[in-house]
């Protein structure tokens, strides 16, 4: 993730060695969804921009869920 803190856009990138099915969530700190991605089957290099500039400053959350568990990362919006 970066840059992170950010002013509006993140760059998200991860990568699955295995076929699984994934869930990339962006949620603010109340537990409201921003944004929903899922991907089904998903093997290989993932790379996405998120662009907050439309959302109040503060602290977000991206969750991605995946078949081995849940990676919460903080999004810190200035």
């Amino acid at each position: 993730i970066y840059p992170n803190p950010s002013r509006d856009i993140f760059n998200v990138s991860f990568s699955s060695e295995s076929k699984q099915s994934i869930e990339v969530r962006v949620v603010n700190l109340v537990g409201e969804l921003i944004y929903v991605e899922n991907l089904e089957n998903f093997e290989g290099k993932y790379t996405n921009q998120f662009n907050l500039s439309d959302y109040s400053k503060g602290v977000y959350l991206l969750e991605i869920d995946t078949d081995n568990g849940i990676v919460n990362k903080k999004l810190i919006l200035q």
